[in-house]
């Protein structure tokens, strides 16, 4: 995927509904994002600063994650 500005601007449902393996992640930074009732309306960079951490670093392993998948 390669395009933080993209998937830093998709709601957290839109990730986890798009590449679901992206729940893991979310778990292992202990977001409760996973079932939240405002996940349909948080962005990821958003649902980041919620949870103050560096979004960059946060994107950069989500990424990492949409890319392992798509190359299966």
């Amino acid at each position: 995927m390669s395009n933080s500005p993209q998937l830093a601007s998709m709601t957290v449902d839109t990730v986890l509904t798009r590449w679901p393996r992206c729940a893991d992640i979310f778990n292992e930074y202990n977001m409760a994002c996973v079932g939240c009732p405002v996940a349909p309306y948080y962005t990821v960079s958003e649902a980041a600063n919620v949870y103050k951490l560096p979004v960059a670093e946060f994107i950069a392993v989500l990424e990492k994650t949409i890319e392992e998948t798509e190359n299966k």
